[in-house]
């Protein structure tokens, strides 16, 4: 994040924005946007690996990640809290692309730094305890350990009370035997923001890596042009840097006129789909919201399954008692299904859609995320064929 000084903080409630209180102390500069965001299914994992590259970093990550997060599109973020030339040790933040999607179309902004609100308590239990964000909706944890984040939590606010969310966060520090948790610290977003700033700016003098941390879509895109980039360059011999520099400068100039020239188509979908089908509706993408329409209006021409037909072959897995799976929630329609549940580890996820499949139906795993205190929540599509 940029320097606190110079920022017009916001916090984020559901679909609201609300400007966090200023300070005297803010600069006179005209001010960068910044958003605190009690994000629900974000996760943190530490790591540590014996080398400094970052690129290398994030692809170690992503194999440890990949067992989980076939078929769903989790971004990576990770933050270096120690850095040698043979060892860097640190954590990682894992959040669900969709999350952070909703969260810009709040906003409509991809560039401005975006932290978990949380996060900025860690000067209040100096390292060591339970920092505890709460607003109108929203209660969001973090278990710290030395300085680290060891849990990030999220609950709704009306259905979990702040002394029982406390009592659950104390049962995980003894179940993971972490005895220096003993400091808690609650900070009521909704009636104390004015004392905000003060506690903000003591968690970045104590913790600079604090200040890396940015969880937009501009830092995604930025590493990922570093990341080509870094490739390219650790394959050229020394006497090719120069020329590798300018290929890099051809490159970026190349990728501004391609992204000039989406922006322009995408500005001709958005007039055809006005001119076509919604004068004054909101375009989130025009081609895929104009093939809907079209599809809409077409009808698939197909009679489908019937619901006790596809109840019928759902149940077939826990017939032998062995697919120990919850299903949350099912949508249905005559061409699919769409499973949400739970399970305790990936490979009963697995077994799941093995056995779907098996019977010559079309399965499509979803997203999968990490439940706060064991086992994974996951969504699975099944298409009659």
């Amino acid at each position: 994040m940029p320097n606190y000084e110079n920022l017009k903080l916001f916090r984020i409630i559901e679909k609201d924005v609300k400007q966090i209180d200023a300070s005297d102390k803010r600069s006179s500069r005209s001010p960068q946007k910044a958003y605190l965001v009690p994000f629900k299914m974000l996760s943190v994992s530490g790591f540590k690996f014996p080398f400094s590259n970052p690129v290398r970093i994030r692809e170690a990550i992503k194999l440890q990640t990949v067992s989980y997060s076939s078929g769903s599109s989790i971004q990576i973020f990770p933050v270096h809290v120690n850095r040698s030339s043979k060892e860097t040790s640190g954590f990682s933040f894992f959040l669900p692309d969709n999350e952070l999607t909703e969260f810009e179309e709040i906003t409509e902004n991809t560039s401005a730094p975006v932290f978990p609100a949380p996060l900025s308590l860690a000067s209040s239990v100096n390292g060591n305890g339970i920092t505890v964000w709460t607003d109108e909706k929203n209660i969001c944890s973090v278990v710290w350990r030395s300085g680290i984040p060891e849990l990030y939590r999220w609950r709704v606010k009306r259905e979990s009370a702040i002394d029982s969310e406390i009592n659950w966060l104390k049962k995980y520090c003894e179940s993971k035997e972490i005895e220096e948790n003993r400091d808690v610290f609650v900070f009521d977003a909704e009636n104390d923001s004015g004392n905000f700033l003060s506690i903000m700016e003591k968690s970045f003098a104590s913790f600079p890596w604090l200040r890396e941390i940015n969880l937009s879509r501009g830092v995604i895109n930025s590493v990922m042009i570093l990341e080509r980039f870094v490739r390219f360059a650790s394959k050229a011999a020394v006497w090719l840097t120069i020329f590798g520099i300018i290929f890099a400068a051809g490159a970026w100039l190349n990728y501004s006129m391609i992204s000039k020239a989406l922006a322009d188509v995408g500005n001709r979908s958005e007039k055809l789909y006005r001119e076509a089908f919604d004068k004054e509706g909101r375009i989130v993408d025009a081609v895929s919201q104009a093939r809907g329409r079209i599809n809409a209006l077409q009808g698939s021409g197909k009679t489908g399954k019937a619901l006790s037909e596809a109840l019928s072959d759902l149940g077939i897995p826990w017939r032998n008692n062995t697919i120990k799976i919850t299903i949350d929630s099912m949508s249905y329609n005559t061409e699919r299904a769409e499973l949400v549940g739970s399970a305790v580890d990936m490979a009963t996820i697995q077994s799941f859609r093995t056995s779907l499949a098996e019977m010559g139906r079309s399965v499509q795993l979803g997203d999968v995320s990490q439940i706060p205190g064991g086992g994974f929540r996951f969504n699975l599509v099944i298409r009659w064929e």
